[in-house]
């Protein structure tokens, strides 16, 4: 019985003796996995094998050589490691490794979302279903009604308003399923059909450069998958779309512009007139372009309104006054032209000319030209961003672009302000202002201030002699 009991104490020390240190898993619960997920980060991002946004650095546009072709500068990314992190967690969690999430995971308007051979590969590999089939069918040709809005510019409103209209068009109607046996209990599963009239309905065959148009049985394939894994493997996915559901997904609401050829009329005449006002107020596109140049005096040239031959101006008589019947005389006073004038004026400042940029995408330039902005260390830095500005103009709504003119202002302004702050302060090293400091101790404990400091230990021998060497110089110096 005593064997048998120090049998099992020595086992038991055994295993205390030679049991492994548990490993640090990445994760963002706790402080070991944090920090490591940070020192992979940091690897990750210094790479060039991974996609631009999990990098450390942007390459921006720094524009063109004699040849045309773009030239590019390196720009700081502040969300590189952030990035990096975050694709560390989600593949630890999934049991993937780092570099296949990276290269497989896409931003879309800041939603992430994955390739549509990566969510094939996950189910296949994921040991719960057998490997995806795809089962498709073509049943003929088929007729689709689609609606679609169109903008049209209303004279009344003065405004451009949104007009549906209704579309038909005829297409080979392809179905697919996608299908996987599940290995636990041998059920077949397969996922909804999707077919080329939903394709149609739902807006994602006539988006323009639509890969439906082009590749039908092949997007056909890839939303099954992505379907197939939404149902039966969220799991898998994370809840993540694909890629390509995300494009699929936004919507262009930006309104097209419209040309309009309007009959002559006293309503006509007023337009005339506004664009006239609003032709001497600089836009913000226009102050970006002005930007870095050199201030002018500005000088306001009165304006000359165009004189409307009286032919003309008979004709807008007549059709305004038509429904009365009434025709007044064709010239226009001084003061009918003035209160036209000042008519205009009451309209451009009460109502904006509507803007052909995309609201999304100047959102996106908005936020990345804000951004360069916000981290330029210095004002020559901040002019050759205002290349860039310029470059954005036509890309930018009305209001945005004035957000970036007001922080590149502020900016510049904090810059300035900055340099006068330190002109003519001469720069020192820290062994330098360290040795200034000893020379200038009052007592002992002023030098041994000195060697408290923890940047002390970073500096390389010669530093700590030439330091050691002025310490002992001063301390004689106090000691007479």
């Amino acid at each position: 019985m005593t064997s048998q009991v120090m049998t099992t104490e020595q086992l038991r020390a055994s295993r205390q003796v030679h049991a492994a240190p548990r490993p640090v898993e990445v994760g963002l619960t706790s402080l070991e996995g944090f920090e490591l997920a940070q020192r992979i980060a940091r690897m990750l991002a210094a790479s060039t094998m991974v996609p631009e946004v999990y990098r450390d650095t942007l390459k921006i546009k720094d524009g063109k050589d004699q040849n045309g072709n773009w030239l590019y500068r390196s720009e700081p990314n502040p969300n590189g490691l952030a990035n990096c992190v975050i694709a560390l967690n989600m593949a630890n969690r999934m049991g993937a490794d780092p570099l296949m999430i990276m290269q497989n995971l896409y931003i879309v308007e800041g939603r992430p979302a994955w390739s549509s051979q990566f969510v094939i590969g996950a189910i296949n590999t994921s040991g719960k279903y057998s490997p995806l089939r795809f089962q498709v069918e073509d049943r003929g040709e088929v007729e689709v009604t689609y609606t679609t809005k169109e903008w049209k510019w209303n004279p009344q409103q003065r405004k451009n308003l949104p007009e549906e209209k209704v579309h038909t068009i005829k297409l080979r109607n392809m179905v697919c399923k996608a299908w996987a046996i599940e290995a636990a209990t041998g059920e077949r599963l397969e996922s909804a059909e999707i077919s080329m009239e939903m394709a149609v309905k739902e807006g994602w065959y006539q988006k323009n450069g639509s890969k439906w148009q082009t590749m039908p049985e092949q997007m056909l394939r890839y939303r099954a998958a992505s379907f197939f894994g939404r149902i039966y493997a969220p799991e898998v996915l994370m809840g993540i779309r694909t890629q390509d559901e995300e494009l699929d997904a936004i919507i262009d609401v930006t309104p097209e512009p419209v040309a309009n050829v309007a009959p002559v009329t006293m309503e006509t005449i007023k337009q005339n007139v506004v664009k006239e006002v609003s032709a001497d107020t600089s836009s913000p596109a226009e102050e970006a372009k002005e930007i870095e140049q050199p201030k002018k005096p500005r000088t306001r040239t009165p304006k000359v309104v165009e004189e409307v031959p009286a032919v003309e101006v008979m004709q807008a008589e007549k059709v305004q006054n038509s429904k009365s019947g009434d025709v007044v005389d064709a010239e226009l006073s001084v003061d009918e032209l003035k209160r036209l004038q000042a008519e205009a004026e009451a309209v451009v400042q009460q109502q904006k000319q509507p803007t052909s940029a995309d609201p999304i995408k100047s959102q996106m330039a908005k936020g990345g030209l804000k951004n360069q902005i916000a981290n330029a260390p210095s004002v020559e830095a901040l002019k050759e961003i205002a290349a860039t500005v310029r470059d954005y103009k036509l890309k930018l709504t009305n209001d945005d672009m004035g957000e970036v003119l007001a922080d590149y202002a502020a900016r510049k302004k904090f810059l300035e302000n900055q340099q006068d702050m330190f002109a003519g302060v001469e720069e020192v090293s820290y062994v330098d202002a360290v040795i200034k400091r000893i020379q200038n101790a009052k007592s002992q404990d002023d030098i041994n201030a000195e060697y408290a400091d923890p940047a002390f230990d970073e500096l390389s021998t010669a530093d700590r002699d030439r330091i050691d060497k002025e310490a002992q110089l001063r301390e004689s110096e106090l000691q007479d």
